[in-house]
């Protein structure tokens, strides 16, 4: 009878384990394609922001006129210093203009790239996703091509001219190397978590269908040291979140009068709360500038798609104000350069003092914007007041031969004949160089170019 039911317990725990084994399998593939195609749809979203946000503010009569003997004129380097801005600030690998041959070719037109930049009238590698933008819709190439300069993934966005018209192509490459390792990434966490479960469940299984009395001290082993490398997978989460080693003080690990199969329960929940907190900073390092705390470029320009989006549905209501800071070259040169970038730390804890930390986004180097929604030129005008009166008490605290802490502003709110987010960015820059212009000008010095 004893070997009898020996062979029933074995072959139970045998079809419990096939059976664990499987529903872990496919809830892991499943979890794994969803998000997979998350990930693939986040990444694309994100170069489109890119490419849709540069051409937003090209102006499509001047690019389309553009030849390559215009190079050195003001509509060139314009256009020029434009993609320049998100050469140099945003993470891609390249940015450039594309221009419709008509007969199914395409041509590169401006490339700010400082080495082995595509020269103008030098054939592009045809996708369908350029062909797509060639007729006026955005788009992200779902293959990796490969020219001379590598091999990538590239968003696609049509500059419309004053008639509607596509005029140019803004193309935003993204190394294939970068996508592919930002999926693998993601994707091997995710297969970590999968194994740990598999395995914590077949030995619990195994603790409750097999010969508790003779294997436990055994199985205890194994289990003890699965919570080994979980505590250690913890860990790496934490250091790699950037936080310290909480796992002591969020578990009693090791504890000879504790249960193992609860620690290993314990230990699951924590790895996953580790996970949630280090995605979640991941998506705050995405959109916080370093050095200020506030939101970066790449924030920036998810909240003006999103103002594009409401312009032109009817429903947009908010006014921009744009800052920079008074003297800052020469603060740099009198000073040196660690005093101007506490110069620039501090116009951050100013801007978000007045207006919420959430509200600024710091757009070059000593520029800030600020967007509030349902905003009036009243209502910007008193809060201006306030900067004032902040900046003179921040003043009031520096070193007496130090210099002050001093910036320009000006603001718009938007009004439908703007019809887009760029020409209220020009109204309210327009504001902000004039007011900069009065600083000077009552100093009786003249502005650093």
């Amino acid at each position: 009878m004893n070997k009898k039911q020996s062979k029933i317990e074995k072959r139970v725990f045998i079809v419990t384990c096939v059976f664990l084994i499987a529903v872990n399998g496919i809830l892991g593939t499943l979890m794994i394609l969803q998000l997979r195609n998350t990930l693939k749809t986040q990444i694309r979203e994100r170069m489109l922001d890119v490419s849709e946000s540069a051409a937003d503010l090209m102006n499509g009569d001047e690019l389309e006129r553009l030849q390559a003997e215009d190079k050195g004129t003001e509509p060139y380097e314009r256009a020029l210093n434009t993609l320049k801005v998100f050469q140099d600030n945003v993470k891609l690998s390249y940015i450039y203009g594309i221009r419709d041959m008509g007969d199914g070719t395409f041509t590169f037109t401006i490339d700010p790239t400082v080495e082995d930049p595509g020269e103008f009238g030098e054939p592009i590698q045809y996708t369908d996703a350029l062909y797509k933008a060639s007729k006026g819709e955005a788009a992200v190439d779902v293959t990796p091509y490969e020219d001379k300069w590598g091999r990538f993934y590239s968003a696609y966005s049509p500059v419309f001219d004053s008639k509607g018209d596509v005029a140019g192509i803004i193309a935003v490459d993204f190394a294939a190397e970068w996508y592919e390792r930002e999926m693998t990434r993601y994707m091997a966490i995710v297969l970590i978590v999968c194994i740990v479960s598999l395995l914590a469940g077949a030995l619990i299984v195994f603790i409750v269908t097999g010969n508790i009395r003779e294997s436990f001290r055994e199985l205890n082993a194994e289990m003890n040291r699965l919570t080994d490398d979980m505590a250690e997978l913890a860990r790496e989460l934490s250091r790699a979140s950037g936080k310290p080693d909480r796992i002591h003080e969020q578990l009693n690990i090791k504890n000879e009068s504790g249960d193992t199969i609860d620690e290993i329960g314990d230990m699951l929940h924590y790895v996953r709360e580790e996970m949630r907190e280090y995605i979640a900073d991941a998506h705050t390092l995405a959109y916080r500038d370093a050095h200020t705390g506030v939101g970066n470029k790449t924030a920036y320009l998810e909240k003006t798609r999103d103002l594009n989006r409401k312009i032109d549905d009817f429903s947009a209501d908010f006014s921009l104000a744009v800052f920079d800071i008074n003297g800052l070259k020469k603060a740099n040169d009198n000073y040196g350069h660690e005093y101007g970038d506490q110069l620039i730390t501090n116009a951050a804890k100013a801007l978000s003092a007045v207006f919420g930390e959430d509200k600024v986004f710091r757009f070059g180097g000593d520029e800030f914007i600020v967007i509030e929604e349902g905003f009036s030129m009243e209502d910007m005008e008193e809060r201006f007041a306030e900067l004032d009166k902040k900046i003179e008490e921040m003043n009031a605290d520096r070193k007496e031969n130090d210099m002050p802490l001093s910036i320009s502003k000006g603001a718009a709110r938007y009004r439908e004949e703007d019809g887009s987010f760029k020409n209220l960015f020009r109204r309210a820059d327009e504001a902000m160089y004039k007011d900069k212009a009065g600083y000077y000008m009552k100093r009786g010095e003249r502005r650093a170019k």
